[in-house]
């Protein structure tokens, strides 16, 4: 084999840099382009979001175009990504340099990706509520790295995958763009109307609806509970095994329950909650920390209740169909009256009293049926893509590992 074509057992610092470039003031930093942690997705090597200088304090990092950007805090979630223009980031970021004729800044992405970087980085993170690696710890790991025609090659096999996901991706917001527009027209205009009335939202807009619809309370037309004077799991109470869920905002995903993130209560506990014990087609809201979050019990495994942070939402019979509320509580005119709510507090908690006061549109019951028929197609077209696009990332995964093994002794040079 020839020299050339060996790889190199060397130090991470010997294939990039740490770039270091402080900004003190985010809004002095002459860009509109701010990426935090919470903009960049685990193993995702592209930048899909970003935010603004302006919404940020403290000081943070310049980068450019072609750096990789590494979140450093939590890295066990390997959130890094390509840039693909220049910017500021997040102070709890490397903002990497590849070494021109060392490394191919895309395949240093992949080696990053990879769980021999991950194994290796494991060793030397600090901390345990939010592990975190410093460069210095970093610089001095040692990896296998092949030939600049050996990385060529594998990217080759690489990229016709990442374009792939990169396609479904654009799809899938495509479909995320449509499924908005929709919503937000269906439950203001609703289906084949004619003749609409101008009503006062409680944030002062004027709009129009269907001259048919009513608006009505919250509490007209559903039944509301939260658990009332508890604040927590005893020791006593708490399984790590059961027969019964407690469901916390922390398990919803999606407009779902993952249930197999859920803990688990004791009998005694459960029996004691009569009243906000989960039945199928309840709508949940969280009313504490993060309030907002939405989900539907569309299956129940085993019998749940709820914490102190989530509200139950059980619509009466015969005045809708619990999915139509569903959507009501994605739609901006909710996300609104919660913006109302919370103008001028510090405190970020529902109270019963406003939310159960709470006015929306609400169409015949046929109606409502087919406009969740409508979004829930829509709904469901993004799941199988989100499917599909989880595949092609494992089918990603599999290949890096596989590609980035070490190779035998006899094709190493020092």
């Amino acid at each position: 084999m020839s020299k050339n074509n060996l790889c190199q057992k060397i130090k991470f610092e010997q294939i990039c840099k740490n770039i270091s470039v402080r900004i003190e003031d985010p809004k002095l930093a002459d860009t509109d382009y701010y990426i935090g942690l919470e903009h960049l997705d685990p193993e995702e090597p592209k930048i899909l979001r970003h935010g603004s200088p302006q919404d940020v304090s403290k000081t943070k990092l310049r980068f450019k175009s072609g750096h990789i950007l590494f979140g450093k805090r939590n890295w066990y979630l390997r959130r890094l990504a390509i840039a693909e223009r220049s910017g500021i980031c997040s102070a709890h970021m490397l903002v990497l340099e590849p070494m021109e004729g060392k490394i191919i800044k895309e395949f240093l992405s992949l080696l990053m990706f990879s769980d021999e970087f991950y194994e290796k980085a494991l060793m030397v993170s600090a901390g345990s509520m939010s592990p975190t690696i410093k460069w210095k710890d970093l610089a001095k790991l040692e990896f296998t790295i092949p030939s600049i025609s050996t990385q060529e090659t594998i990217l080759s096999i690489i990229n016709p995958i990442q374009e792939s996901i990169s396609k479904t991706q654009n799809l899938l917001q495509k479909i995320e763009n449509y499924y908005v527009s929709k919503r937000e027209f269906l439950l203001t205009r609703g289906i084949e109307h004619k003749k609409f009335k101008k009503v006062k939202e409680e944030y002062g807009k004027k709009t129009e609806i269907p001259e048919s619809w009513k608006i009505q309370k919250l509490k007209d037309n559903s039944i509301i509970k939260g658990r009332i004077g508890w604040q927590g799991l005893t020791t006593k109470e708490y399984e790590k095994e059961g027969e019964f869920y407690l469901v916390t905002g922390t398990d919803f995903k999606n407009g779902r329950i993952m249930w197999e993130t859920c803990v688990y209560v004791n009998k005694d506990r459960f029996d004691q909650d009569q009243k906000i014990q989960l039945k199928l087609n309840d709508v949940l809201i969280t009313k504490d920390g993060t309030i907002g979050k939405i989900a539907i019990i569309d299956k129940l495994t085993l019998p749940a209740t709820l914490n102190t942070g989530v509200f139950v939402i059980r619509p009466i019979e015969n005045n809708y169909v619990p999915e139509f509320l569903f959507y009501v509580f994605e739609s901006h005119h909710f996300l609104k009256f919660l913006d109302v709510l919370k103008a001028g507090s510090t405190i970020s908690h529902l109270f019963q009293k406003d939310f159960e006061n709470f006015s929306f549109y609400v169409p015949s019951k046929p109606e409502q049926q087919k406009i969740v028929s409508i979004l829930s197609n829509l709904r469901e077209q993004s799941k199988k893509l989100e499917n599909h696009l989880l595949k092609l990332k494992m089918l990603q995964k599999s290949v890096i590992n596989s590609m980035l093994t070490p190779l035998e002794k006899n094709n190493v040079v020092n």
